[in-house]
């Protein structure tokens, strides 16, 4: 299943990089944003569905021993436990799963196994690093 998982590669190539996740654990690029996130550094962050920490580099992986059921539990397990379900009705936590599942596929479909990506607000961008012609 092609997935998003935390990388360490490119870090550093980007002002305001950071990497808080553990390297290959698996991130989503659904984010509650707060009220200053330029300055915070959460519009640039993919949040680790393992270490509840963020990264601004992520990276498209296909790992076959997945599968959509495993990653739906990942993430159900990192909502309940950061508190999420908490905040909106229990009828709705299907539909906040089904939000970052469908959100991880439509961002890997986008690009290549292997690309390492990045983000800022919305816009979900292939990293690289400048080269001289």
């Amino acid at each position: 299943m092609l997935v998003l998982v935390a990388t360490t590669e490119l870090q550093g190539t980007a002002e305001g990089d950071y990497c808080w996740t553990v390297e290959g654990e698996l991130v989503t690029p659904v984010v509650a944003e707060c009220c200053t996130p330029d300055s915070c550094g959460c519009a640039a962050g993919f949040p680790g569905l393992a270490s509840s920490r963020a990264t601004t580099t992520a990276k498209v992986v296909d790992l076959a021993h997945l599968t959509e059921r495993d990653v739906r539990d990942v993430i159900e397990g990192a909502l309940e436990r950061d508190g999420w379900f908490d905040l909106i009705d229990p009828a709705d936590a299907d539909e906040l799963v089904d939000e970052h599942v469908e959100c991880i596929a439509a961002v890997c479909a986008s690009f290549p196994v292997g690309a390492v990506i990045g983000r800022r607000g919305t816009a979900v961008f292939r990293r690289s690093i400048a080269q001289a012609a």
